[in-house]
């Protein structure tokens, strides 16, 4: 039976502000989890913690052992409304996707909520346990949820895989993303030698073969005990060596470390080694022919003038991300993690003051609406209208670097490359003292 531990606990006996930072995040976050726990308990929806989370409840004594960057929960497809409808209750935001957000959950296996707004905390919610496309079709993670064992965590309960099914994610995971990080190979070699008598070694081994992940279960069990030590009995480690993993086994896992970088070829890759010809052609129709909703999408994104041209401008994509002339305003701009913030938009290259970093298009609506921007029209009247597209991720500041002018956004000042590019969302939208009226915006 997991030995429940409630990590908040470990700093009784002791002031808060002689704890690491590192633990004082730790315990806010499992302070964090309690509380969405005791939400989906009270309507009765499962919910299952991985990783970090899972490993401070059950496994780490203090909370300065295991520090976490983010929480891992695992939801069942059909909870999704269901979960979605209590985050936000309890005040948690959804990320923007930047692209394809049509894929959840069909072929992309999460999506990300922020907590808290002076220093948000991640939570990457899971409908499967691994990302890769082809283990979407091979691992059944209705076993996880059959098999998984309640752990408490103050007056709530939260479900977490059993002792077998935790090595087999520990490692799969770490194997995913080329065994990079120390510190999970430290949690596959402290789970394994913590529960080695809870294990069901016999299981595990039926169901790594099955869901075909021999492979990367051997290869984090191998790089764990290169730096721990014996992490598996001898006979469990023989037989996972004796599993003959296929070409397609072999090219998934090679490739799986860098496929968010090479969107071409992760796209060929998930064709030629994702199990079902149905699903195959379904992806491949999803890819080559979107929707017209999302072609609607790069419209704006890209300032093309209609379907067909979105079209063309989408299947020249990766040529253009190789030759910037050929990206026009677009090739200027980039939406990537922003600090606090969540997402941003930032300059790829150096921009000069009064230069037009990009165009969108919008439609008028009233102030209640969502990302609004108030712009000055080339008529001089100043205009409500939702932004579509990149720019939609734009921050505010009280001295920004640009500002929307007849549907473009223009630098107030010279903007270095990597430098997020800011507006001001107008009064009430901070309590800076604003610069007066005809002020310089700076440097």
């Amino acid at each position: 039976m997991t030995r429940p531990v409630e990590v908040a606990a470990a700093a009784a006996g002791g002031s808060a502000a002689v704890l690491p930072a590192a633990a004082l995040r730790t315990v806010r976050m499992m302070h964090l989890v309690e509380r969405i726990a005791e939400r989906f308990n009270r309507d009765d929806v499962p919910l299952m913690v991985l990783k970090g989370a899972a490993l401070n409840l059950a496994l780490y004594e203090r909370p300065d052992e295991r520090p976490m960057t983010d929480l891992d929960f695992m939801v069942r497809i059909e909870d999704l409304d269901t979960a979605a409808a209590l985050l936000e209750e309890l005040g948690c935001l959804r990320s923007e996707v930047v692209f394809r957000e049509d894929y959840f959950p069909k072929y992309c296996y999460e999506i990300e909520y922020t907590a808290g707004t002076v220093d948000p905390v991640l939570m990457d919610w899971h409908v499967r346990p691994f990302r890769l496309l082809r283990y979407a079709r091979l691992v059944r993670e209705a076993e996880l949820w059959q098999r998984a064992r309640p752990l408490a965590i103050g007056a709530a309960t939260v479900l977490m895989p059993a002792p077998d099914d935790m090595l087999i994610h520990l490692a799969a995971h770490s194997a995913i993303h080329g065994n990079c990080r120390e510190l999970w190979l430290a949690d596959i070699a402290r789970w394994t030698r913590s529960r080695r008598d809870q294990i069901d070694w016999d299981r595990l081994l039926d169901t790594v073969e099955r869901w075909r992940l021999g492979l990367p279960v051997l290869s984090a069990v191998e790089a764990a005990q290169r730096l721990f030590g014996p992490v598996c009995p001898p006979r469990i480690h023989a037989a996972l060596a004796a599993m003959r993993p296929g070409w397609r086994d072999r090219l998934v896992l090679w490739h799986a470390p860098r496929d968010g970088k090479r969107r071409l070829v992760a796209f060929a890759i998930n064709l030629l080694t994702t199990p079902g010809l149905r699903f195959k052609l379904g992806y491949l129709r999803d890819v080559l022919l979107p929707d017209r909703a999302y072609m609607n999408e790069w419209c704006v994104r890209h300032d093309c003038r209609g379907f067909t041209g979105a079209l063309l401008r989408r299947c020249l994509a990766p040529l253009m991300r190789r030759l910037p002339a050929l990206g026009g305003h677009n090739a200027r701009i980039e939406v990537r993690r922003s600090g606090i913030h969540g997402l941003g938009v930032f300059a790829r290259r150096q921009i000069e003051r009064g230069e037009i970093i990009a165009r969108y298009r919008g439609r008028p609506i009233d102030r209640s609406g969502t990302y609004v921007a108030c712009h000055a029209s080339p008529s001089g009247r100043h205009e409500h209208h939702e932004i579509t597209g990149p720019l939609r991720f734009l921050n505010h500041s009280c001295r920004p670097n640009a500002r929307l002018v007849g549907f473009r956004l223009i630098a107030t000042r010279r903007i270095r490359a990597g430098s997020e590019l800011t507006i001001d969302y107008g009064p009430g939208a901070c309590d800076c003292p604003r610069p007066e009226r005809g002020a310089p915006d700076g440097p």
